[in-house]
């Protein structure tokens, strides 16, 4: 009965995604809706086929599937030519798992955002609801194990004079795992920066965050202090970022502290008029979804974007995750890589062809693991 229930569905799901590729082949780049001369509400729509060799990263005995995702939304678009201007989104994932039918699931998905900017005062305001039903490096215990993510931040910036500016933020985030045996994290993060205009474009800056973590069954509450210098803005004409370094200071509440090399930062460097580099470095402190156990992680990373012709892209990107435990002894080296290749049909319809391989190595041979994800997907706006 199974077997005829998936096959049924299937069916339904490669029609509906032929259907999609077909709708955005015809689709325009225009809203379906206008409200005003700076408001548009789109259709949105991905269909997605993908291979995935272990679906639970487990280290012994993996689960071969292959899943298919139908995620239809809206989006709305407001304030096109105006200061105030932002977007607000809305989805639902719709899963279908062809082995494994049981895992079946609709995952909905919310994203708000809005900007204001009038060169001397910006205020950014971002907000997200999320619904993720994957493994990771912490959830990987032979099933999938369904969270909610949810996340708010606000950014004010003010300038002082001519070439100082001051900014300040409230940042929340929080997991809720919807099953026991998980710790939820949720924390609380102020930071403030002060900018100086060191030349045109280019802003040094001094800056302080304080972030309280609290974590359910099994983790230790904390506060996080990162004493910080930096700049931002335009290093050369071709490269462009933010990097944020200093001293960074996890604080148990019941006793005890780690400290060390703090980073922050991310870069864009135009290459050629056509292909651009995206890297970064961060260190900075985390928690586990197994057990909360505390651990300091170095995260660097490199992507390139590059535009083969008007309609062909080409994409790919690398990064590597140390993940150092400070209460255990467990130590994990983390890699994640990722190549993929996009045909614009237009302006709002695309079809991606991607690979990607994830490799834990781990102290503890059992957490060790290797996936590998072949990925077809069409993404439409219309």
């Amino acid at each position: 009965m199974r077997t005829r229930s998936v096959g049924v569905s299937r069916g339904i799901y490669l029609r509906l995604f032929v259907a999609t590729i077909s709708l955005g082949a015809i689709s325009r780049a225009r809203a379906f809706v206008t409200t005003g001369p700076d408001d548009e509400l789109f259709a949105t729509g991905v269909a997605s086929a993908q291979v995935n060799d272990n679906l639970f990263l487990s280290h012994t005995d993996e689960k071969t599937d292959e899943i298919f995702d139908l995620v239809p939304g809206l989006e709305f678009d407001y304030g096109k030519n105006s200061l105030t201007k932002g977007t607000l989104s809305v989805n639902e994932d719709i899963q279908l798992f062809a082995s494994h039918s049981s895992l079946d699931t609709g995952l909905t998905n919310a994203v708000f955002s809005a900007l204001y900017d009038d060169s001397k005062v910006k205020l950014n305001l971002d907000a997200t609801f999320h619904q993720v039903d994957q493994a990771t490096l912490q959830v990987n215990q032979g099933v999938l194990v369904k969270r909610d993510l949810y996340h708010v931040d606000g950014t004010g910036e003010i300038a002082l004079t001519d070439k100082t500016s001051v900014s300040a933020g409230a940042i929340y985030d929080d997991t809720d795992y919807l099953k026991t045996g998980y710790t939820d994290w949720q924390w609380v993060k102020f930071p403030v920066n002060y900018y100086y205009e060191v030349e045109p474009k280019l802003d040094a800056s001094a800056g302080f965050a304080f972030q309280n973590n609290q974590l359910s069954s099994g983790g230790l509450n904390s506060d996080e202090y990162f004493y910080n210098v930096g700049a931002r803005g335009q290093f050369t004409p071709k490269l462009t970022g933010q990097l944020y370094v200093g001293y960074e200071q996890l604080a148990f509440n019941k006793g005890g502290s780690e400290g060390g090399l703090g980073v922050d930062s991310n870069f864009s460097y135009a290459y050629s008029p056509k292909t651009t580099l995206i890297f970064g470095i961060n260190n900075d402190f985390g928690f586990s979804a197994l057990n909360g156990a505390a651990y300091r992680l170095l995260s660097p990373s490199v992507a390139v974007n590059a535009a083969v012709t008007e309609q062909w892209k080409f994409s790919a990107m690398v990064s590597y995750g140390r993940y150092d435990y400070i209460t255990t002894s467990e130590l994990d080296n983390f890699y994640n890589g990722q190549v993929g290749i996009t045909y614009l049909l237009n302006a709002y319809c695309s079809l991606t062809g991607s690979y990607g391989y994830l490799e834990d190595i781990s102290n503890i041979t059992a957490q060790s693991f290797t996936q590998s994800l072949f990925t077809i997907s069409t993404n439409l706006k219309f």
